[in-house]
């Protein structure tokens, strides 16, 4: 007789606890069939917010570009433009060809007209916009189903609504790194710049505000994006226990500080000397790709050698702004070393802004960016301890640990993968 397997792929391999079968007669009990793992307010809050963060981070950037074209201001505009389409090219073709993939393994037909809305948004270059709204669909779905007591439906439905959230999150991911980040320092930067040096054409107000509402609602979706990002693949995995609300509210904090001591940094050193920044961020970057290549290569997510040595250079870049654990285990050591390259980093940067400046020509200025970053790192390093030493669901759930038959478990897979595939087949 023909059952229904839903199998969870995480890289190559299958999740810690996957439901083998969703007959009532299973043998393995997993998290998943624990009633609370159900779509509700918050996981509908978060795709909101993730929602919200993602269209006005384009619309703003968007805006910025009308005003650079209208006001003849070239070089910005060029710079600003090549980060907006390098990060939604990137996306689009991520995006599609996973929906290739998913395509040729999924069971059920994909219609037309899903096609052709797929078609339109990665046209439109929004690919995670969509993502957001196919994982809305499906938790409301699961949850119609779930009132109907069809259990095998809602199950499957609530799985394919975890494979397009961590598919939206890690698109998001890319879009943290190749658009936020960047608009965040460069938009900084060119504000900076006009306020250290007065010999320069001066900015229009409207511009001003936009750059300065642009800086901020990029690192608050930087923030989101790794915040999200961690929540989803908790989600997603069987064997992880899921992040409660306070838990995500103290990780974006720590997040958000982090992104922001990091940003002020790198902005400061830029506005007086922008080939040092430079230096600095590829210095930076070998650094970690290298580090990653000889200590933190144990990773599911590379098929051979070479896969993994991109790997690394792809995550080492990402290291400049924030840390994201390549693989499980323990990460106290490794936050210690990530951080300390950071506080050396940011502490040089400070430097030269305080030696390269007078405190009298504009002392708010002067002393509240190099407070601002000072303080903002500090509470970076405190909302991280906060975390891990409160919120962290291992430490929140421990009492509530089940215990499970080992025959349901396998070894540890590491955290970053695309993967997030449901598969349904007789």
């Amino acid at each position: 007789m023909a059952e229904d397997c839903t199998v969870v792929r995480f890289s190559r391999d299958p999740s810690l606890a996957r439901i083998e079968s969703l007959k009532q007669q299973n043998d393995c009990t997993d998290k998943f069939s624990d009633s609370t793992q159900k779509f509700g307010m918050f996981y509908a809050v978060c795709i909101a917010l993730s929602i919200i963060t993602y269209v006005l981070d384009l619309v703003l950037a968007c805006i910025l570009l009308y005003f650079y074209s209208v006001n003849g201001q070239g070089v910005y505009f060029t710079l600003t433009l090549t980060f907006v389409v390098i990060s939604a090219l990137f996306m689009t073709t991520v995006s599609l060809r996973w929906y290739i993939v998913d395509h040729d393994e999924s069971v059920g037909h994909t219609s037309l007209a899903q096609w052709v809305v797929r078609i339109i948004f990665l046209l439109l270059q929004l690919a995670p916009l969509l993502r957001y709204i196919d994982t809305m669909i499906y938790g409301i779905k699961s949850k119609i189903a779930a009132t109907t007591e069809n259990e095998t439906k809602q199950t499957t439905l609530y799985r394919r609504m975890l494979d397009e959230d961590t598919n939206s999150a890690l698109l998001r991911l890319f879009h943290c790194f190749l658009h936020a980040a960047p608009q965040a320092v460069i938009q900084l930067v060119i504000l900076l710049i006009h306020v250290t040096h007065p010999e320069k054409p001066s900015l229009n107000m409207n511009v001003e505000v936009i750059q300065a509402w642009t800086v901020l609602v990029a690192l608050i979706s930087v923030a989101w994006s790794l915040t999200s990002y961690h929540r989803s693949v908790r989600y997603a995995r069987d064997d992880k226990d899921k992040v409660k609300w306070a838990g995500v509210l103290v990780a974006f904090c720590w997040q958000l500080m982090s992104a922001l001591s990091r940003v002020l940094a790198l902005g400061l050193l830029a506005a007086m000397f922008p080939a040092w920044m430079g230096c600095v961020c590829a210095l930076h970057w070998g650094v970690m790709s290298i580090w990653l290549m000889l200590g933190q290569h144990q990773t599911a997510a590379c098929a051979n050698k070479c896969e993994e040595l991109l790997f690394s250079a792809a995550l080492g870049l990402a290291y400049i702004l924030a840390f994201i654990s390549p693989r499980d285990g323990s990460t106290r050591y490794v936050y210690l070393v990530y951080y300390l390259v950071c506080f050396m980093e940011n502490t040089g940067a400070l430097v030269v802004w305080c030696v390269t400046n007078d405190s009298a020509d504009n002392p708010f200025l002067y002393y509240g960016a190099a407070g601002g970053q000072v303080l903002t790192f500090l509470l970076a390093i405190a909302f991280l301890l906060i975390y891990y030493k409160y919120c962290h669901p291992s430490m929140v759930n421990r009492s509530k640990i089940p215990s499970v038959d080992s025959d349901c478990l396998e070894a540890d897979k590491p955290s970053f993968s695309k993967s997030y595939s449901v598969r349904t087949r007789p």
